[in-house]
């Protein structure tokens, strides 16, 4: 240990010479990242003058690293998480993410497409293209964001019309049979009134594997998205920008793998799931399945947005976003993961929201203000159909298949919001910054339930279903005070507190009361510095929440509950860096340690319905578990990043070398924290050869990612004691390599 911190402090002050170096700084002075813009306060604003913990990929970055959907972003950015899962992303930030199984589930972490909130996480599973800007805002964002942004907010910016003919077209290909065309045209169509964009992205991939069972192959990827804008120019003060976009996949990715047995009859006595007890097989690789059941993903969602910008002079600008999104999905999988034919399960969604956002803004030399309202609509419709074999429940094998269960329903959703937020210059440059939200959701839930063991399984007959209405409203007011110092013009002193606030709702067919909303009051305190004549960037932020009323969902006796934690304490340290040591060559590194603990949380576990020998739940009385002290889901301890490129001109352009090292320590999928519901700790390895003409209009790209095939579970849990509770799990993408080839004019 010794050993490694010396050559650590050794390679620290080597790096530290090397920037401090006059002649260095002489040559390469301005060099870097330059002025990132990022509009995470709603107004653009340099990077380093904003006081929040903000990531930021420019389209440059995501570029460089083969970056083409969030699964690519998240190694860089600290304690950023993703697991998918029938259709949903989990997203969690500083151990803040999504709890519930269940179709019409809601996430902590708030989605943005061009300023736009978008209900649906599985929109965050779509494929990047034609975008300008990722920008990850770490901790809650309730005043200016509000609406489910109680960990943070992902804000993508796609690419605006400009004023010049331009565009570009790019292709790939790869190992798995990859093949992906990208392209945009844009300029203007009617002189400089009008201009225009169309952008668009086709991909296809072959699978990363196979069902033993059918023969056919499995997590294959096809999809098609397209996007068009206009911009029309309403004068000196103003412009209406009109979006619309599409896309669709329809593949066969998303099946569960077995990865083993949870259930126990007692402590460390393991009981085998019911489809390998029933004579059925399953894969001896992780990466292929053996189901009787083949699985399908098939997804569509489109939209449209209008923005307006018109200054009212006086240094005030109006600003109107009115959005509508369509989103649909429907995915199925193998239920009990073997080739037993036991059971499936189609989960789908159909969800419309519409959203109106109005925003007053003005700043003078001291004072920059904003204003706003917000409405929200949504109306969800989503089920989980699972049909099994009734000898599960005792009927004389080889048993009938039946109905089964139908856990459904439509929750609509109303929300509204009144939020502003100023920052003052008290004294030369230190600001103060006021800000605060009221928020009303009403929703109103009809739920759709049935459990037949006795009906023989017909999909063209219509199901007798149970129902209930209900409804429930929710408020909040999340204030937020916080205080910067620009100390010199390079470096950014700032502290915060905020509170987040994420509505209660509803458990779509599970006939339950509504849980109750999540809070967080959050501190959090930071240091931005731009060194060395602008060749170092080092950004520190420390924080401290405490989150109350966790929505958690679960696998509980035949049915997925969904239920409120008691309370936790979360806090750590997050780091990020860029150094530009000498010319061509850069480095860009990110770490992050995290304590995401339950302070109080009994639960029961259906996979060992013995519990811990002392606890006992509440709410039922049954033996349970103590999960006081254990991790959030979702919450490695700790997380690290580093790449590093060198630029070589020559006569035929400028070639980079890029590679780039991730590691995550363990992460658990349940609050429970078993070890067979989790991933360990691991490392992967990017490699590039990045080549540009010495026109900028070719470029090129020599790739290989996951260079030593690490096997990395992205997502996983437990599966009902129905089948005897097998362990489900999702994998990341396996080493992939290609080439990608590009013109722009």
């Amino acid at each position: 240990m010794k050993r490694h911190i010396q050559s650590g402090l050794l390679v620290s002050g080597a790096l530290l010479a090397l920037l401090a170096a006059p002649a260095a700084a002489a040559e390469t002075g301005g060099e870097g990242d330059g002025d990132i813009v990022v509009t995470a306060q709603k107004r653009a604003e340099p990077l380093q003058k904003v006081p929040l913990a903000i990531t930021a990929v420019t389209s440059t970055q995501l570029d460089r690293s083969g970056i083409t959907d969030l699964a690519g972003v998240v190694a860089s950015v600290p304690n950023l998480n993703l697991g998918p899962q029938l259709g949903v992303a989990k997203i969690a930030l500083r151990g803040i993410g999504l709890e519930n199984l269940s179709p019409g589930a809601e996430g902590s972490i708030a989605f943005h497409m061009d300023g736009v909130f978008v209900s649906r996480s599985i929109a965050a599973l779509a494929s990047f293209y034609d975008i300008e800007q990722v920008e990850v805002l770490r901790g809650p964002q309730g005043t200016l964001y509000g609406r489910n942004a109680t960990g943070g907010s992902i804000n993508l910016t796609t690419r605006a019309p400009t004023r010049e003919v331009s565009g570009y077209l790019r292709g790939t290909v790869g190992n798995y049979g990859r093949t992906l065309a990208e392209g945009a045209v844009s300029g203007p169509i009617a002189g400089e009134g009008v201009l225009a964009r169309v952008a668009f992205q086709a991909e296809h991939r072959d699978g990363y594997g196979r069902n033993l069972f059918t023969g056919k192959p499995i997590d294959d990827l096809k999809s098609f998205a397209a996007r068009g804008k206009l911009l029309f120019d309403l004068g000196d003060r103003g412009e209406l920008e009109l979006i619309g976009d599409y896309y669709r996949r329809n593949d066969s990715s998303g099946s569960y793998h077995y990865a083993g047995a949870a259930g126990e009859t007692a402590p460390g006595v393991p009981y085998q799931p019911f489809g390998l007890v029933y004579g059925g097989t399953v894969a001896s690789g992780p990466r292929d399945i053996d189901t009787d059941v083949s699985p399908s993903n098939r997804a569509r969602f489109w939209g449209g947005l209008a923005k307006l910008s018109y200054d009212l002079g006086g240094g005030i600008e109006f600003r109107s976003l009115t959005a509508y999104r369509n989103t649909r999905y429907t995915t199925l999988t193998d239920l009990d993961s073997t080739s037993a034919p036991l059971a499936s399960i189609t989960q789908l969604e159909r969800d419309e929201q519409i959203s109106q956002e109005l925003q007053l803004s003005g700043q003078t030399s001291r004072l920059t203000w904003l204003v706003g309202a917000y409405y929200f609509h949504e109306k969800d419709y989503g089920a989980q159909v699972i049909p099994f074999n009734n000898f599960l429940v005792g009927f004389p094998f080889p048993g009938t298949d039946v109905q089964g269960a139908f856990f459904g329903g439509t929750i609509k959703t109303d929300a509204y919001a009144l939020f502003g937020q100023s920052s003052y210059e008290v004294v030369d440059d230190v600001r103060l910054t006021v800000g605060a939200r009221y928020s009303h959701e009403r929703k109103r839930d009809e739920d759709l339930f049935l459990f037949d063991f006795t009906t023989p399984y017909d999909p063209t007959v219509p199901l007798p279903l149970a129902s209930r209405r209900d409804k429930a409203s929710f408020d909040s007011f999340t204030p937020r005070l916080g205080l910067d110092w620009q100390v010199t013009p390079e470096l950014l002193l700032y502290a915060s507190w905020s509170k987040g606030f994420k509505a209660g709702t509803y458990n779509l067919g599970q006939f339950q009361n509504p849980v109750d909303p999540e809070k967080v009051d959050a501190f959090e305190g930071g240091i931005k510095s731009t060194l060395f004549d602008r060749r170092l960037r080092i950004n520190l932020a420390g924080f401290h929440y405490t989150y109350k009323d966790l929505q958690i969902g679960k696998i509980a006796g035949q049915v997925l509950a969904l239920e409120n934690a008691a309370t936790a304490t979360i806090y750590g340290l997050e780091a990020e860096l860029t150094a530009n040591p000498f010319p061509g060559f850069e480095i860009n590194a990110s770490g992050s340690w995290l304590h995401a603990r339950f302070d109080d949380y009994v639960s029961g576990d259906p996979a060992r319905t013995f519990g811990d020998g002392t606890t006992v739940d509440p709410d039922t009385g049954l033996p349970a578990f103590d999960l006081s002290g254990n991790r959030l889901s979702q919450s490695p301890d700790f997380t690290a990043f580093v790449g590093a490129q060198y630029s070589m001109p020559t006569t035929v352009g400028d070639f980079t070398l890029r590679g780039e090292l991730a590691w995550r320590d363990r992460v658990y999928f349940t609050p429970f924290n078993r070890s067979i519901v989790s991933q360990a700790a691991n490392s992967k390895i990017n490699l590039f050869l990045n080549w540009t003409s010495g026109d900028e209009h070719w470029s090129g790209s020599l790739f290989v990612k996951n260079l030593t095939d690490k096997t990395v579970v992205g997502n996983s849990y437990v599966s009902s004691p129905l089948l005897g509770s097998p362990v489900q799990a999702y994998y990341e993408d396996p080493r992939t390599y290609g080439l990608t080839l590009g013109y722009k004019f």
